[in-house]
């Protein structure tokens, strides 16, 4: 599990990666769940593995740099997540996670936050160490 927590902004993800499906542009499933000023939510999001690690190296790079954005987003659906960061040290995230039911309803939860950019580095190295690996070539 990835956690990024702050006072009162937390986003968990749990990643599955279907390597059997590497062909395909949805061949990894994550599991997000945010809380953000007392709103929360939790939904699923289907991504490139591709698209994930380039995410983490951008997001290492927004950590590093102060400068740019990183952005994961589901190439069939309304679910994604944006960093931004400036040169005084803050970094905004917004996103948005939706649901939808069998019974045809869907739930969204559309985001954003801001806090200090060491309260991300524990979460940016985290996804770097582990998709990496995947980085488009």
């Amino acid at each position: 599990m990835y956690r990024l927590q702050t006072e009162d902004f937390q986003l968990e993800m749990i990643a599955a990666v279907h390597e059997e499906d590497m062909s395909s542009p949805v061949n990894t499933s994550l599991v997000v769940s945010v809380s953000s000023d007392g709103f929360s939510a939790g939904a699923g999001m289907d991504v490139d593995v591709r698209d994930l690690s380039e995410f983490a190296v951008r997001l290492n790079e927004l950590y590093e740099s102060l400068e740019g954005t990183a952005r994961l987003e589901e190439p069939y659906a309304d679910g994604y997540m944006e960093f931004s960061a400036d040169s005084l040290g803050h970094v905004r995230i917004r996103g948005c996670v939706q649901k939808s039911s069998a019974c045809g309803f869907t739930q969204k939860l559309i985001f954003a936050n801001e806090f200090d950019q060491t309260y991300l580095r524990r979460f940016a190295e985290e996804l770097l160490a582990d998709f990496a690996k995947y980085a488009k070539s």
